[in-house]
């Protein structure tokens, strides 16, 4: 039945997210009118880093992306944890603040909303907040490149699509406490913590 009612869901869903936007474009009123613009400024100090060491100018070759992990490791850049998962700085605290404050905006309003899936009941979907000019740069113009070198395999000719979302968890009672485990049907995933410092709540990854 799960999965059944995943699949209803799917199907059901460009149509009613087109129709959400059109609402909330119309009711919405931002609480951060800059979040909707591109800055580099959004992006962590060392992030431009990693841009250059993996831009579309450099070498594909398997030897020289080793090579150049390992220099981004000495330079304190890039955390290798297990094979093709890394940490390393993206979005600044002042960034991750606002997005935060102005998703819990939202979900405050009394406009529609739709949610990233059937397991989270207080998401945000950031292209249905018509944030999607911002995020297409950030996606195909930085991150697109990166992913080319990291995964190189999965993304041969880089992203050529995204889907950019919120989720929320909470310890109080009638919030989302846990995820369960599950597959992202995605060949790459970022995972960005923009609600600070937190003890516990930590995300595991489990196959190859």
């Amino acid at each position: 039945k799960e999965v059944l009612d995943q699949k209803a869901w799917r199907e059901a869903e460009p149509q009613k997210a087109a129709e959400r936007r059109e609402s909330i474009c119309a009711q919405y009123t931002r609480l951060h009118p800059g979040l909707w613009e591109f800055s580099e400024s959004i992006f962590h100090p060392d992030f431009p880093r990693l841009v250059q060491a993996f831009g579309p100018q450099t070498s594909r070759s398997p030897a020289q992306i080793r090579s150049t992990i390992a220099q981004l490791e000495e330079e304190g850049i890039i955390v290798t944890i297990r094979d093709k998962l890394w940490s390393f700085p993206f979005l600044t605290e002042t960034f991750c603040a606002q997005l935060e404050e102005e998703t819990a905006h939202f979900n405050a309003s009394a406009c529609p909303k739709g949610r990233p899936n059937t397991m989270n009941r207080f998401g945000v979907l950031l292209k249905e907040l018509g944030m999607e000019s911002l995020w297409d740069r950030v996606v195909f113009d930085y991150l697109s490149p990166i992913a080319d070198r990291l995964f190189s395999t999965a993304c041969e000719e880089g992203l050529d699509s995204y889907r950019a979302f919120t989720v929320s968890y909470e310890a109080s009672d009638g919030k989302d406490q846990a995820l369960a485990l599950h597959y992202d049907n995605a060949e790459v995933t970022l995972n960005v913590n923009i609600g600070g410092e937190w003890e516990g709540g930590q995300v595991a990854f489990h196959g190859t």
